[in-house]
C-alpha cells in the first residue's frame, strides 16, 4: 500500500489548492483501501476519518504539530470514534510519533493533537460535529449558492463529502481540490457557529436577503455575471460580520448598477422589504455614505441579531 510520496512542502499552509493532482494520483490505492475501511462508519465519522487521514498523508513523516494546551471537548467518552490511530493508519505511509498512543481514539486525537498546516477551526469543527454543537448536513453534492442560503437560514451548514476517490485527481469543487473543499466547509462551519451572537447576526442578514430574492431589479441584475458572482459569494461564502455583509452588498449594487440614483432607489426598496424600525431603516439607508457612523453600525448589528434570533435553532 505504500506509494512514493511527492516532496513535502517546505512552506506549507492551507490554501485553495491544498493538495495537488500528484497527491491524488500517487495515493489512489491508499484512498481505495480507506474507502473500504470506512464503509460502515457514520457520515460524521467518515468526515473525521477522511480529513485526518488525508491531512496526515500529505506529509506522512512530519504531520505532527504537537499537543494543544486547551482542548475543545472537556469529555469525549460519549462521542468515541469507531477507529483509533493504529486502525486508521495501518498499511499507509503515515508514521505515528512514539509520544502518541497508537490506540488513541480518533476523537481524542482531533481534540488534543495539532496537524501541521491544518487550521485550528477545522479541528474545532471536527470535534463539534460529534456532539452536534455544529449541526451540519453531510452530502455528496455541492449545493447552489441559493440552496446554501436557505440551509444557513435554517441554522445549518453543509459539508460536501464525495467519496469518488477515482475522480479526485481531476475534479475540482468550486476551484478547490477534494480535501481543500472539505476543509473550506469546516472553516465556514466554525465561522458560522462558534459565537451564537455572530451566528444570529448572519442569520438576520440572510433573512434580509431572503426578503429581496423575488425583487424584479435583483433578478435583472443577476443576469450580469459580475453581479451574480459577487452576490452568490455574499450569500454563500462570506460568513462575515453583518455590517460588513450589508456594506459589501451595497457596494456591489452601486458598482454594478452604474447609476447611483437608480441604485439608491433600488437599495431603499430592498430595505423596505424587511420590517424595520424607523431608526433601523435610516441606518440601512446610510450604509457606505459619509453619514454612516458607529451608531448606524450598531443599529444594523442589533437589527440582524434581532431578526436572526427568530430563526436560530
Amino acid at each position: 500500500m505504500h506509494n512514493e510520496q511527492s516532496k513535502e512542502p517546505s512552506k506549507d499552509r492551507y490554501r485553495k489548492i491544498y493538495c495537488d493532482q500528484n497527491f491524488y494520483i500517487q495515493n489512489l490505492n491508499v484512498f481505495k483501501m480507506w474507502k473500504t475501511r470506512f464503509q460502515n462508519l457514520s457520515n460524521v465519522e467518515k468526515v473525521q476519518a477522511w480529513v485526518v487521514g488525508l491531512s496526515c498523508l500529505r506529509r506522512p513523516n512530519s504531520w505532527f504539530g504537537g499537543k494543544r494546551q486547551n482542548t475543545f471537548l472537556s469529555e469525549t467518552a460519549e462521542f468515541q470514534h469507531s477507529l483509533n490511530l493504529q486502525q486508521l493508519f495501518a498499511d499507509t505511509p503515515v508514521q505515528i510519533p512514539p509520544k502518541l498512543n497508537v490506540e488513541m481514539n480518533l476523537i481524542d486525537f482531533v481534540n488534543v493533537c495539532k496537524i501541521n498546516a491544518f487550521p485550528e477551526s477545522c479541528n474545532r469543527s471536527l470535534c463539534y460535529i460529534s456532539n452536534r454543537r455544529y449541526p451540519l448536513i453531510i452530502t455528496d453534492q455541492v449545493p447552489t449558492p441559493e440552496e446554501l442560503l436557505h440551509i444557513q437560514i435554517s441554522g445549518r451548514r453543509i459539508i460536501t463529502l464525495n467519496e469518488d476517490c477515482d475522480a479526485w485527481a481531476e475534479k475540482l469543487y468550486s476551484d478547490r481540490d477534494f480535501l481543500g473543499f472539505v476543509m473550506h466547509d469546516l472553516i465556514h462551519a466554525d465561522h458560522f457557529f462558534l459565537e451564537p451572537e455572530h451566528r444570529d447576526g448572519q442569520l438576520g442578514f440572510f433573512k434580509f436577503i431572503e426578503n429581496i430574492l423575488a425583487d424584479s431589479v435583483l433578478k435583472e441584475l443577476l443576469l450580469s455575471h459580475p453581479f451574480r458572482s459577487g452576490f452568490e459569494y455574499i450569500i454563500s461564502d462570506m460568513n462575515s460580520h453583518p455590517v460588513h455583509l450589508f456594506q459589501t452588498l451595497h457596494a456591489l449594487l452601486f458598482t454594478q448598477a452604474k447609476d447611483d440614483e437608480l441604485a439608491q432607489k433600488c437599495w431603499m426598496n430592498w430595505v423596505q422589504k424587511s420590517e424595520l424600525s424607523q431608526e433601523e431603516t435610516r441606518s440601512a439607508y446610510l450604509v457606505n455614505s459619509p453619514s454612516f457612523n458607529t451608531n448606524c453600525a450598531q443599529n444594523l448589528e442589533l437589527l440582524c441579531i434581532r431578526l436572526g434570533k427568530q430563526y436560530s435553532i
